[in-house]
């Protein structure tokens, strides 16, 4: 899961631990809150490394490193359909 995502996660729970009462349980929810996002951030990292790793290994053995796909640029409709509807059966 992203850092975004799990941000977004952990905000839909709602939980202020600036409106809990006990300030043992906000203290701890607080910790467990940045535990979970310093977890997060070293786990994309270690995916990133990861992948970088593999490529290298597959290049060193000959083969291709995954390939990096980009997007396309422009949205452009390229569906024959409306040639076919227009298309008159003899």
């Amino acid at each position: 899961m992203e850092l975004e995502a799990l941000k977004q996660l952990l905000s839909s729970l709602d939980i202020n631990p600036d409106e809990i009462k006990d300030e043992r349980y906000a203290k701890a929810f607080r910790i467990l809150f940045s535990i979970i996002e310093q977890q997060n951030e070293e786990i994309e990292f270690l995916k990133a490394e990861n992948q970088k790793l593999r490529d290298e290994i597959n290049l060193l053995k000959g083969e291709k490193a995954k390939p990096k796909i980009r997007g396309s640029k422009k949205n452009e409709d390229i569906s024959s359909e409306k040639e076919r509807r227009n298309r008159k059966l003899p």
